[in-house]
């Protein structure tokens, strides 16, 4: 019989990290998601991804995700995915949201962004930089990102990509599995 259900736990160690206080600024909102993903590797705990959703509204995080795919056994627990399925109810708030990660999304998290319409996507590393350790991060990724483009959703790529890009350099450094279609 197949499960019935499907559970998100975030590792304690996250529990821990001190949130921003709102109103929180772009710089911290993605130093927040870069430092969730430095200790996701550090804590070996994940892989090498971190994401923050912030309330544009009020400048209020309302979700957090690291990369829970191999911990889990749950292939689709990307920090993206993650955050935005604890963000929930709150992604529908006026004034929409803007979605932070440490590296541009993959195919499946540009697609749980579009159907979650966030208005912003900020990331720091590129997707070259992940292909660059070994993951694939999904034809098509251009196509749709072109299409939420036409419809209004703002791209930022390559904001503080050199730390983003260190986080992945270091969880390859450590031996950290390369997961994903092709690896």
């Amino acid at each position: 019989m197949a499960s019935a259900s499907a559970e998100i736990r975030l590792p304690a160690w996250l529990a821990e990290m001190a949130l921003p206080v709102a109103p929180v600024s772009d710089e911290a909102c993605m130093r927040f998601a870069i430092a969730a993903a430095r200790e996701n590797v550090a804590r070996r705990s994940g892989g090498p991804f971190g994401a923050v959703i912030r309330l544009d509204s009020t400048g209020e995080i309302i979700g957090l995700g690291v990369n829970l795919a191999m911990a889990s056994g749950n292939p689709v627990l990307h920090a993206e995915t993650v955050a935005i399925s604890l963000a929930g109810r709150r992604l529908a708030e006026a004034g929409g949201v803007t979605l932070f990660t440490s590296c541009e999304p993959c195919i499946m998290c540009l697609g749980a962004s579009h159907w979650a319409e966030i208005g912003r996507i900020v990331s720091a590393a590129l997707k070259e930089d992940a292909e660059a350790v070994g993951f694939s991060e999904g034809a098509g990724t251009g196509q749709l990102r072109a299409e939420m483009e036409a419809r209004g959703v703002v791209f930022q790529s390559g904001f503080l990509r050199a730390e983003g890009e260190a986080v992945l350099a270091d969880y390859a450094a450590r031996g950290g599995e390369i997961y994903g279609p092709e690896s």
